[in-house]
């Protein structure tokens, strides 16, 4: 059998295939499929990873090697090697499977040039993150799980209240790795995310791409794993992916609110994968923290303030990075309007970012707020009615109770007379929209503002 033979007919075998398993069982596991040595009856077919390998020999062995002695009965046994090239650089005469890859990797909202192989934000980097106390050993444990993937630190699991660098310690090793192991294929996810291309498959009989775009990885990195309570068949999906990856040594990074036994409503076998490697809090920036964040990100925006001003946010402003760093920009742009900074005019800035500031603002306050801005009556709040209208104002409501007022998941479904799980998806879901959609942003600032002006 000679190499033109493979060349010349090599296309009906995959043509063959094609029309058995239909366009996208094909494209997802056929289409890259490279015939490379014909030795004593046994053909050995290169593949482009080790995923793809072991899904073909569990599912389509037989398949394979019936269309393959259509065309080449003299082949008695088929083998499958895994290519020792990057999968990208993998060359077909159609370069199929780099518009696969293209295809099953849907590509998020534009921030920061995000990179769509990876949903990575090359922004979030060690170098441009603050250490202090209150995170040393979270930033010790993903640098040395950046160092040594798959090692004694798998999984690693970050947990943490929100705001305090959990998503930038996440994406840095991500982006870390990416820059030390070109060849290596790294998946960001949050949670959400994950839970909702899983459903989408589902829906459109597309597991297998699904599986593909989140197994054939070398790193996984999961935000927010809180966000599974109550999801049964997310977590199943979560739980077979993770010992998929764990028993070929892939390094995978969780990060939750919480530590995994506080999670509710999660299986107690994926709680136990949760906790199988390095489990690490990060609490709330100290004082000193505070203060190297501010003139860090004061830096990053080309300002030098009086180191007064540093001093007072840090006192100030105390519960997490993010109202920290809302807290500056409010005051930066006060300055570049105006040109002139007293201590007394930062003071009253951010004061609506305090916590003793938001302790005065009542959930019945808020509601007030809501209902008469988008003039509503009070009871269609709790009303079960499910229009998209009211839906949406009422994860807004959400949102503000638990970022205004501070009150628990659980506080605020006894409130609204929802379960606690449709609290926390409500409240991330409004979230994620404040990072992708400035008009929406926008929205809720007017809606912040009204509520702590009333």
């Amino acid at each position: 059998m000679t190499n033109d033979l493979f060349e010349t007919t090599w296309e009906k075998v995959l043509n063959n295939i094609k029309e058995n398993v239909g366009n996208s069982l094909y494209r997802v596991w056929f289409a890259n499929l490279v015939p490379k040595v014909y030795n004593q009856g046994v053909l050995k077919i290169e593949v482009p990873s080790r995923f793809v390998k072991d899904w073909l020999e569990k599912k389509f062995n037989q398949l394979l090697l019936k269309s393959v002695k259509e065309f080449f009965p003299e082949v008695k046994h088929i083998e499958l090697v895994v290519s020792n090239k990057p999968t990208l650089q993998i060359e077909t005469k159609k370069s199929s499977f780099k518009r696969l890859t293209q295809t099953i990797i849907e590509k998020p909202l534009a921030i920061f040039d995000i990179n769509p192989q990876t949903n990575l934000n090359p922004r979030y980097r060690f170098d441009n993150f603050v250490v202090g106390q209150s995170n040393e050993l979270a930033f010790a444990a993903c640098q040395g799980v950046a160092k040594n993937l798959g090692g004694s630190n798998n999984p690693l699991f970050l947990y943490g209240p929100v705001g305090v660098g959990k998503t930038h310690l996440l994406q840095a090793v991500g982006n870390e790795v990416l820059k030390n192991y070109k060849n290596l294929k790294i998946r960001y996810a949050t949670t959400e995310e994950f839970t909702n291309q899983f459903i989408n498959a589902l829906k459109n009989h597309s597991i297998e791409e699904f599986r593909f775009k989140f197994r054939d990885i070398d790193v996984l990195i999961l935000d927010d794993v809180h966000f599974l309570s109550g999801k049964t068949t997310s977590q199943e999906e979560l739980f077979h992916t993770f010992n998929y990856l764990y028993n070929l040594s892939k390094q995978i990074v969780f990060s939750s609110d919480r530590p995994p036994r506080l999670i509710p409503d999660i299986e107690e076998r994926l709680k136990s994968r949760f906790e199988g490697g390095l489990v690490i809090d990060i609490q709330p920036p100290d004082y000193e923290t505070r203060l190297a964040i501010l003139k860090v990100k004061a830096q990053e925006k080309n300002i030098v303030l009086d180191d007064k001003i540093y001093e007072l946010i840090a006192k100030k402003i105390t519960r997490n990075i993010r109202e920290l760093e809302g807290a500056l920009s409010a005051v930066i742009f006060y300055y570049s309007k105006n040109g002139k900074l007293s201590l007394e005019k930062v003071e009253e800035i951010i004061k609506k970012f305090s916590k003793d500031y938001y302790r005065k603002i009542t959930p019945r306050k808020i509601i007030k707020v809501i209902t008469d801005h988008y003039e509503i009556k009070e009871e269609d709040i709790f009303k079960k009615t499910r229009t998209k209208h009211l839906v949406e104002i009422r994860q807004c409501l959400i949102y503000l109770l638990r970022e205004i007022s501070q009150l628990s998941y659980t506080s605020i479904g006894q409130l609204l007379k929802k379960d606690h799980t449709t609290i926390i998806y409500a409240y991330e879901k409004v979230a994620k929209k404040l990072k992708n959609n400035s008009e929406f942003s926008q929205g809720i600032e007017i809606l912040k503002s009204k509520i702590l002006e009333s």
